[in-house]
């Protein structure tokens, strides 16, 4: 019995650090993780006005550990200045239930509706086509 109960916590610890894994491989190819202080100085909000940002949906953010991490990647230049990109919010609804890294995933990985990955599409003002594919990708993943 203690072998069986040892063996469980052992797959438990593997699983959690394949978890870790793939959460930092996510935030490696969305260039990375900047704090609630960095994202909000990135596109001059406070901090506070961040994490309202994040809790309404319009930008992502999610706990890695014990920490709120949010994705550079939904950030574009225009100009001098940074803002989140367009139409990522109706993704981000769209993924309340799934969470912040499964949406980040979606945004990140090519898609077959798309012919390429929603963020590119994002960046080219397809956020209709985008948030279509959203539906459709969660749609197959509760199969």
């Amino acid at each position: 019995l203690i072998a069986d109960v040892e063996g469980d916590a052992d797959a438990q610890t593997t699983e959690d650090q394949r978890f870790e894994e793939l959460r930092n491989e996510l935030l490696t190819k969305a260039g990375g993780g900047l704090s609630l202080s960095d994202a909000a100085g990135l596109v001059g909000l406070t901090r506070q006005g961040m994490h309202k940002r994040i809790k309404a949906g319009s930008v992502l953010g999610m706990m890695h550990g014990s920490k709120l991490v949010v994705p550079q990647a939904q950030f574009v230049k225009r100009g001098d200045t940074y803002e989140v990109l367009k139409g990522l919010d109706g993704v981000l609804k769209a993924f309340d239930v799934a969470g912040g890294w499964s949406a980040l995933q979606f945004l990140l990985d090519p898609d077959p509706n798309l012919g390429r990955t929603p963020l590119q599409a994002l960046s080219d003002g397809q956020a209709d086509d985008v948030a279509k594919a959203a539906k459709a990708y969660l749609s197959e993943s509760e199969d």
